[in-house]
């Protein structure tokens, strides 16, 4: 079987014309058969494009030649739905978006065909519906719980709403609608706090180059247009999986959600997402359940972590799925002698492999906006462990530009399913000790960790991707990079002399095994020109010994390497509830969710089934 390359995999997950007929117009119904073909061949993402063809057999068959909608109904009923079903395929089931959107096409293929056999599993429309329905309450209710694993991703946020709002528009079971419609609210919530004038750019569980380094390539950035509206974009794209919450009919935007994305003022908000693998035990009665644990430490993409590993192997060998172009390593230890002996947590710990890093884990949050930028901070993520495509943190000037700073880190795998992550700018190879307090943003990093098993050879530098052509003043000056764009300033201090990379404008390149960066924001209002920021910059008195930085200003900044964070003497709690901000405060796993803005709210109780918002009384 050819593989689609990345591209096309990525590419058009709907067809164009779904909005013509949403509009009742007829349309070339090639560009369907094109989706089903696609899908018929198995390739990762057809769920994606799954979607797009549940919508229009449910809404749009009127419309459509009896061939097509034969064809449309064929592809539904032959599809592999989950992963224990026969048949090889080359199919990602398992992430957190997959989870999701594998489930609500199964749920809604089997609700449209109840008596229907589904060839693949040999199961009736009813069982596969009744089967896909665990799944999803399992889902929406660890979403409640935890919050979303891939914390903040301005990629697969996208991917979570097109099921969510597919749900909400075509089931049947009103509680089961009420709930999907709690987690969109959670979802945009999320998007509206970490949010900058549209602009869906923070830290993240799992985000890619052009969506980092360009804000307004944002996969989210149709949803966050239809819901805050500030004409980041012209016109909709129906060839995105958003189009199904751009098409949706019943879902109800809540107006607190969308004032709180459009709030202005100086704002600092902490939020707590997922679990860390040491939670797992803590968190989940049967260790050995795939359909609970197992569901959630895929959903981590925890595989190759001593916590994770037994139940790896357990999903590989009872779903058969090793040979899965995703998994087909697993072979070189899935023994059976390793497996009785309980011997593969040892040996992952000797071998230390640097897929560990691939696991996403819990992040505490931080975000601070203002008028003129927003920076946003995974607080002590994991310092010196081995990373993935986790976005640790970013700061916003403007609608087209952002500096962050990484680790570059390579592939572990040169395959075309697993060769684009990490790489030069895409997450990191290995994590920093990073940390933030309102507009200073201060990371240490140190790259003699143990080496990991099929670890490639290691950076020893990191980089900042500093777009100069887009500021309107830019100076370098030894190890200080300063840059100005109109009344926002910012400052990049490090360690040891930066240099551009002289084939890459954009990229400011530190030398050195244990190094530091340091980002302060400034404004015309709080600083006033850009020449006083400079010399303010300037006068801090900065001093690293053993791990340890301090910063001596208005404020005195101390970091220690996997340590305490403190400002003046201190100690910084980055430890988080689920939500800290001016909206609300929420616990960890909450059994209600109360938000409020000015005269607006939010209430949800996930267990009572209750969804209220509107204005205050």
């Amino acid at each position: 079987m050819t593989k689609p390359d990345m591209r096309i995999k990525m590419g058009t997950a709907c067809f164009p014309g779904i909005k013509d007929l949403d509009e009742n117009k007829s349309i070339d119904e090639s560009q369907i058969r094109d989706i089903c073909a696609y899908i018929d061949e198995r390739y990762d993402c057809a769920d994606f494009r799954m979607v797009c063809i549940i919508r229009t057999l449910y809404m749009h068959t009127h419309l459509l030649s009896e061939e097509t909608v034969q064809i449309m109904k064929k592809t539904v009923l032959d599809f592999k739905y989950w992963m224990d079903e026969p048949g090889e395929d080359n199919m990602c089931t398992w992430s957190e978006n997959h989870q999701m959107i594998f489930s609500t096409v199964e749920y809604l293929a089997g609700q449209l065909y109840p008596d229907e056999i589904f060839t693949n599993a040999n199961m009736t429309g009813t069982e596969h519906k009744k089967r896909a329905e665990k799944r999803i309450n399992n889902w929406l209710y660890y979403r409640f719980t935890y919050g979303f694993t891939e914390w903040h991703s301005n990629v697969y946020y996208e991917e979570d709403i097109a099921p969510i709002a597919l749900l909400i528009d075509l089931s049947k079971d009103e509680d089961l609608v009420t709930r999907t419609k709690m987690i969109m609210d959670i979802l945009l919530l999320d998007m509206a706090m970490f949010s900058w004038k549209g602009l869906f750019g923070a830290t993240s569980g799992r985000c890619y180059k052009k969506h980092k380094m360009n804000p307004l390539k944002q996969s989210t950035i149709q949803v966050t247009e239809k819901v805050f509206g500030f004409n980041n974009i012209k016109d909709y794209d129906y060839s995105k999986i958003d189009t199904s919450f751009m098409l949706n009919k019943k879902y109800d935007i809540p107006k607190v959600i969308k004032d709180i994305g459009r709030d202005y003022d100086d704002v600092e908000i902490k939020d707590s997402m997922g679990l860390d693998l040491k939670e797992i035990k803590e968190e989940f009665e049967d260790l050995k359940d795939i359909d609970t644990t197992g569901m959630f430490l895929w959903a981590m993409e925890a595989f190759t972590n001593k916590e994770s590993i037994n139940m790896t192997m357990k999903v590989l060998n009872e779903w058969k799925m090793q040979n899965n172009s995703f998994l087909k390593d697993f072979k070189m230890i899935n023994k059976p002698i390793l497996i009785k002996l309980n011997l593969l947590p040892t040996i992952l710990k000797i071998l230390n492999p640097v897929t560990q890093g691939i696991a996403i884990q819990r992040a505490n949050s931080y975000i601070y906006k203002t008028k003129y930028y927003t920076m946003s901070t995974a607080q002590k993520h994991h310092p010196k462990e081995f990373a993935d495509q986790q976005h640790i943190w970013q700061a916003t000037l403007s609608k087209e530009i952002t500096v962050f700073t990484t680790h570059p880190g390579w592939a572990a795998f040169s395959d075309i399913d697993r060769n684009f992550s990490p790489d030069y700018w895409v997450g990191n190879g290995i994590f920093p000790h990073s940390v933030q307090y309102k507009n200073v943003h201060i990371s240490i990093y140190d790259l003699k960790a143990r080496k990991g098993f099929i670890e490639k050879k290691r950076a020893l530098f990191t980089h900042a991707y500093f777009p100069q052509n887009l500021f309107d003043e830019v100076i370098l000056e030894d190890n200080y990079l300063f840059g100005r764009h109109k009344d926002t300033y910012i400052a990049l201090i490090a360690k040891n002399k930066l240099e551009f990379n002289p084939e890459d404008n954009t990229d400011c390149i530190q030398q050195g095994e244990l190094t530091y960066w340091i980002c302060i924001l400034g404004d015309i209002e709080k600083d006033k020109s850009f020449k006083e920021f400079m010399k303010k910059i300037k006068g801090i008195n900065i001093e690293f010994k053993n791990k340890k930085l301090t910063l001596i200003c208005k404020n005195t900044y101390e970091l220690e390497y996997n340590k305490d964070f403190k400002v003046n003497n201190a100690t910084i709690n980055t430890e988080y509830k689920r939500l800290e901000s001016p909206y609300g405060d929420i616990e960890r796993k909450p059994k209600e969710i109360r938000i409020q803005f000015k005269d607006k709210y939010l209430y949800l109780n996930y267990d009572k089934i209750i969804r209220e918002h509107g204005e205050t009384k």
